[in-house]
């Protein structure tokens, strides 16, 4: 994901990407958010309702039980969000979005699918011919 998104999810998100700062031996948000920039609407949307629902079940942000985003990824072309200290509730949450990933271009945002050649992957159309052509 491009920086100026990376930086958005930061800021908005400061006590759930609070992590991201940490070495790799304490946390894989050292990576950063490794998907395309057409999941970033996905993203924002999940995290906010995390957010809502720690607020919701009586959390404070300064807790120490407030989820802790551990990685958010791409993988076999559909989201991966772990994080610690998470309820039933946003377990669902994070699942409703990893199930709306496998059909969200990861490049544009796009209705898409997964897409399979080398890397698995979920795109749209057109971006997957962009992507194609850039192969060769």
């Amino acid at each position: 994901m491009n920086k100026a998104n990376t930086k958005k999810l930061y800021e908005s998100f400061p006590f759930l990407y609070g992590d991201h700062d940490k070495p790799m031996t304490q946390t894989l948000m050292c990576w950063g958010f490794e998907y395309g920039d057409g999941w970033f609407d996905l993203i924002f949307n999940l995290s906010k309702a995390i957010e809502q629902e720690a607020e919701k079940s009586g959390l404070t942000r300064s807790s120490d039980l407030w989820p802790r985003a551990e990685q958010v990824k791409e993988k076999f072309g559909t989201l991966r969000f772990y994080v610690a200290n998470g309820s039933k509730p946003i377990y669902d949450l994070i699942a409703k979005a990893e199930a709306k990933s496998e059909h969200t271009c990861e490049e544009c945002g796009l209705p898409g699918k997964t897409r399979e050649g080398g890397w698995v992957h979920t795109t749209c159309q057109v971006c997957e011919e962009l992507r194609n052509n850039k192969r060769g």
